[in-house]
């Protein structure tokens, strides 16, 4: 029952946020958050219409997750794109970099579920986005650590994004980590955790985004928001940061 309650309020804040995109025409500013929130609440919609087949259930449940995670990744390039936009050196380079790593770990995801003899798609699919959290929490907090080193300003529309999708994939992260540890018990608790913080990342979606509310402007003055390393500053600085997340991630993968 608690399941049904999270997963039908969790189409009505994605609707709410859908219809409010076109209504204050966000759906444009925002393209890629949007086309994530579109994409789960198709999924949704598809899957509590048809949940009383059973066949049809099991059969798509997994496969449309797998298909959501990658289309969640869009999230963190639209963070990307709106926190960087006043330094498109740092933005270029930031997003591109996001990009190739989100590439090469899907990839490897997929080479190595190809490998194994036997496999499931729920398996792969918790594979996939165990790694893929890890992609998305590294380039969050290097996104968090240039925009407070920096003290660069942003509005209430991004900084609803970082903070709904933040406390989803730290979430995410912490119960797939005790379903590795205790094992295939927890997944009713599991489900409900992860539902329940999705839910709230959209709900705090629906708030922040009610209205246009873009990033302030930085100052004309200088080049820099900290004003002691100007552009090039945040340029390198970004560069140093995403170099940190791909040693990180190697680190990973290599566990």
């Amino acid at each position: 029952m608690l399941s049904l309650v999270l997963w039908l309020a969790g189409m009505v804040f994605e609707f709410l946020l859908l219809v409010r995109s076109v209504q204050t025409k966000t759906v444009t500013k925002y393209i890629y958050f949007y086309a994530y929130i579109f994409c789960v609440f198709a999924v949704s919609t598809v899957l509590y219409i048809e949940r009383s087949k059973p066949n049809f259930y099991d059969a798509w449940y997994w496969p449309t997750q797998f298909a959501t995670l990658a289309v969640g990744f869009g999230v963190v390039l639209e963070v990307v794109r709106q926190a960087l936009d006043a330094y498109p050196g740092a933005k270029r380079f930031a997003w591109r970099a996001s990009c190739a790593v989100f590439a090469v770990t899907f990839c490897y995801v997929e080479w190595r579920v190809a490998r194994r003899t036997e496999w499931t798609t729920l398996a792969a699919t918790v594979e996939l986005e165990r790694d893929l959290r890890v992609v998305e929490a590294l380039v969050l907090a290097t996104v968090l650590a240039i925009v407070f080193y920096y003290r660069i300003e942003l509005g209430k529309n991004v900084t609803g994004m970082i903070l709904g999708f933040g406390v989803y994939v730290s979430v995410s992260l912490t119960t797939l980590a005790l379903r590795s540890f205790v094992g295939p018990r927890f997944d009713m608790a599991w489900g409900l955790l992860q539902s329940a913080s999705f839910v709230f990342g959209t709900a705090v979606w629906t708030v922040a985004l009610w209205s246009y509310s873009p990033n302030p402007k930085p100052p004309t003055t200088g080049r820099g928001g900290r004003g002691d390393g100007g552009y090039d500053a945040l340029v390198r600085g970004t560069r140093a940061q995403l170099e940190s997340v791909r040693s990180n991630l190697r680190g990973v993968a290599g566990s």
